[in-house]
This record gives C-alpha cells, structure tokens and sequence, in this order.
C-alpha cells in the first residue's frame, strides 16, 4: 500500500495532508440529528479538469515513485535476438478500485451497460472506464435531488473523519468534494498482478500519525474504515432490496482493499442521520448470499483480466485503444474491437511514455 494525495485542484500530491480520522460521537448513537443537507449551497464540487482525468494521477505515482521497487527489467518476446533487457512495471494490470469492482459486479447488474478501454505497453496493460452515452446523459439530466443524495455521503464523512485523532468534527466549513486521499495497493486476480488506486475514508487510531513521513509499511499497520450513509430501511422489502442491490457494491469496494469495518449512517427521508450502526465485510457476505454470490463477482472479475491479458498479448502500442464494451441488451455479452492508431481516446499522455523510453535510454547509455 503507498499513498497520495489530490488536493482540491485535484494536483497530484505525495503527502498524506488528506489522512482523516475516524472520530465518532458517544454511544449510544442510536438518537442522533446530524443534518447532512447542512452546506449543501456553498459546498465546492470537483472541478471540471476532473472529467479528463483518466489514470494521469496513477501515472503521476509511477512516475514520482521510481525507487518504490515498482520496476523491473524484463526481455521481452520481440527483443529475444537482440537480448535487450528493459525497464517494465511489475504489474501486468494498472487501474483504479472503482472499475474493479465494476466489473465484478457485472453478473448482478444486468440493466447496467459499461466501456473499459485498454492500451497495453512495455509489457503492462492500462485500464480506464469511459462512460457510456447513458451515464454522460444521466450526468447531464441530474436533479437537484440527485445531486443532494451524492452530497449526503460526502457530508456524513465530515461528520465522523477528523483531521486530528479524537477531534471534534467542524461541520461548518464547505465540503470540498475534489479532495482525496489515495492509496496505492496491489494484489493477484486470476493470475494477473494488478496495481490499482483508490480513495480511502479513514484510520481508527488514537495516535496521530506523521503525514510527511508516513511510509508503506505505516500504512499497512493502520485500520482503514469505509464509510456509507444510507436510507433507513422501514420494510422487508426495503431491507431485501439493500442486500440485492446495493451490499454486492460494498463488498466488493471493501474486499480490494481489505478493509473489514464499515461504518454507516443510517438517514431518513429529510437527510437526517438519526443512528450510526457498524456492518462487517463478513457479515455483508454472510447476509446478502441469497441475493448474490462474492465469489460469482471475483471470479468474473478475474476471467475478465484473462481474457483482456490473451486478447492482447501481442500488443506493445502506446498509441493503440482496445475498447471493451457490456450492453446488458445485447445478450450480456462483453465484446471488443480497436479503435484506430492514435485515436483521440488514447489515454497514456506523452509525459509519462517519454518517462518510460527516457528510463531505458538511460540505463542503454549506462552500459
């Protein structure tokens, strides 16, 4: 696990200056009145530089972290005559939790059509979701309504996450929704090894930690929470339609990064947290089987990055796109095709490729 930081311009930052504390109010916490529409006018969105994003600020890590042990040094299938020996990642996949865990999801969420382009180079294949002409519609037709549920999550995390352990939370100044702080994890899916970013809520500690010095293996060593807010349940069906719909998001958001304890604010119609309630990733699992099955989700997930491994195993372009696509009515199938060299979507940027080339021109002058 490494960590960074996207500040409120979303520029990329190697501090942990966004690390929150978790910083509950006294038990019992079963009578509360934490308003989450408080804020709302004067909160500051992402700015719009956000939505060209794509991995840059994964690239970014890569790129600022060289002595990480992110690298090594391979000697690839078309250079076997020659013998050249170049720098390659260790990963055979780069991307972000969020589309993971889309694609985990996909055996469950039928209705729910996806785009996942690819670029494989020097060896590692990229990942980035484009969104689909549904999605980009939904964005643009959102209400006021909608808009105030996505704040309610962000509002509820001012609530409980402090900059300073055992703080008390300061609810009156704007939620910056840009800001976030990131981590860096990597594990093995299917064979595949597989670096992926993603934001995480909060530490449960006692014992502020040093953000300027902060290394992985401090990382490793804390407790991460998730945090969730949520309407509060009043039927069976309401409750039967959160463990359908909704748990297999959590977990599998969880599960990548290991983290076991969710805490939840449990809202009512008038965006009042009235109770906070504590759900473990076991108990998830345990209680939502009836509905949908964890390891339906991973495995897909994994057969998925086989399959985009084989697909474009001859591949080594750091211009070429594969474009992945699930259209839940065209009989649940994920197709592909490549879209032409150089085609606007190519979303590896020249800085970071002339960083790769430069690296291996580097070690060529070297010997």
């Amino acid at each position: 696990m490494e960590g960074l930081l996207l500040n409120a311009e979303r520029q990329y930052d190697g501090s942990a200056a966004q690390l929150k504390y978790l910083s509950l109010p006294s038990e019992p916490r079963t009578n509360l009145h934490l308003d989450l529409n408080e804020g709302f006018e004067i909160r500051r969105p992402k700015p719009d530089s956000a939505k060209g994003e794509r991995i840059d600020m994964l690239l970014k890590f890569i790129q600022q972290n060289e002595g990480a042990n992110l690298w090594t040094r391979r000697l690839p299938d078309d250079e076997l005559a020659s013998g050249n020996m170049l720098h390659r990642l260790r990963y055979d996949f780069v991307c972000f939790r969020g589309l993971l865990r889309l694609i985990a999801c996909t055996p469950y969420e039928w209705k729910t059509g996806w785009i996942v382009q690819a670029m494989r180079y020097r060896d590692t294949i990229y990942l980035c979701e484009k969104p689909t002409a549904e999605k980009l519609e939904a964005e643009r037709n959102e209400t006021e309504q909608q808009q105030r549920f996505c704040y309610y999550g962000f509002k509820f995390e001012q609530h409980i996450l402090t900059s300073q352990p055992n703080e008390k939370p300061d609810t009156s100044e704007p939620v910056v929704i840009g800001e976030e702080f990131c981590s860096l994890f990597d594990s093995t899916l299917g064979g595949s090894r597989v670096l992926y970013g993603a934001e995480m809520d909060g530490i449960v500690t006692d014992t502020p930690v040093d953000r300027d010095r902060l290394c992985v293996d401090d990382l490793r060593r804390q407790e991460f929470v998730e945090v969730k807010v949520k309407r509060k349940e009043t039927t069976q069906r309401q409750r039967d339609n959160f463990y359908r719909f909704k748990t297999k998001n959590w977990w599998c958001q969880s599960f990548l990064v290991n983290v076991q304890r969710l805490i939840v604010g449990l809202r009512d119609d008038d965006g009042i947290v009235r109770e906070i309630m504590e759900m473990s990733l076991k108990d998830i699992d345990r209680d939502s089987r009836q509905y949908w099955s964890a390891a339906v989700c991973m495995n897909f997930c994994a057969e998925f990055l086989r399959e985009v491994a084989n697909i474009m195993h001859r591949v080594d372009s750091c211009r070429t796109v594969y474009q992945f696509e699930y259209n839940s009515t065209d009989s649940r199938l994920v197709r592909y095709r490549v879209l032409d060299e150089g085609h606007s979507d190519a979303f590896l940027p020249s800085w970071y490729t002339e960083y790769v080339e430069g690296m291996n021109a580097a070690e060529d002058e070297a010997q």
